[in-house]
């Protein structure tokens, strides 16, 4: 299972690809559509390297400002790093702010959205957070899309209705995981304007299922260009 790689992504993760274009979530919600499960929710992660003589307060309250963000900011310091928090809930969307400087001197701005109802205001949120960040340089982003499909289904089923999502937007598969929890793959595709490099492989979309027994539903996630909650 991966659970928030914005950070494993600075060092093992190449980035590839441009900045996002509203354009990656047309074929995410093709893929998405494709294995029939019901949309209930998303999450948005973009994050951007600062090369700005800027205090981390700073730099969130800009981020903040831009997203109309009425949160109070937290400050965290540990022996690895130094960070300025912000988040707010409104109506189960949470939106959060974090500034960061690594011990090492590198500075990060990290910007994302979870949302438990449906995909509805996906597109504006991407449009948003590129609007925030793009000044400070190339945006890295994150899209997770998740879904359910009532009750277990087979192993044999999860793989075709992953293999129906990559093939929607003629995706080639590149690497899958067999584990008892989840079936997981991932692929490349054309209609995705950015990519990840993983072992070597270039990817940018990442399918998995897996069945939730507190729940009793099947849960499926798209991520572009990795799934980046926990599944």
């Amino acid at each position: 299972m991966r659970s928030f790689w914005w950070i494993v992504g600075l060092g093992a993760l190449v980035w590839v690809g441009a900045h996002v274009r509203a354009a990656t979530v047309d074929p995410l919600m093709t893929a998405f559509h494709a294995t029939g499960a019901t949309a209930s929710g998303y999450s948005v992660n973009d994050w951007v390297e600062v090369h700005q003589d800027k205090s981390l307060s700073q730099l969130a309250q800009t981020a903040a400002t831009s997203l109309h963000l009425n949160g109070t900011p937290i400050v965290t310091k540990t022996a690895s790093y130094e960070k300025v928090s912000e988040s707010e809930t409104i109506q189960a969307v949470t939106t959060r702010v974090i500034a960061e400087r690594l011990n090492m001197g590198t500075t990060f701005v990290v910007i994302d959205r979870t949302s438990s109802q449906g995909f509805a205001g996906l597109k504006a949120t991407e449009a948003l957070f590129q609007a925030a960040l793009q000044q400070d340089g190339l945006v890295h982003a994150d899209v997770n899309l998740e879904g359910v499909i009532p009750g277990r289904i087979s192993k044999s089923r999860q793989q075709q209705l992953i293999t129906a999502a990559l093939s929607a937007i003629g995706a080639s598969q590149v690497n899958g995981v067999r584990a008892p929890g989840y079936i997981s793959d991932a692929g490349q595709s054309a209609l995705i304007n950015r990519s990840d490099s993983l072992q070597g492989h270039a990817v940018n979309i990442q399918v998995a299922a897996s069945y939730n027994t507190y729940l009793h539903k099947t849960q499926v996630y798209v991520g572009s260009p990795l799934i980046t909650v926990t599944y």
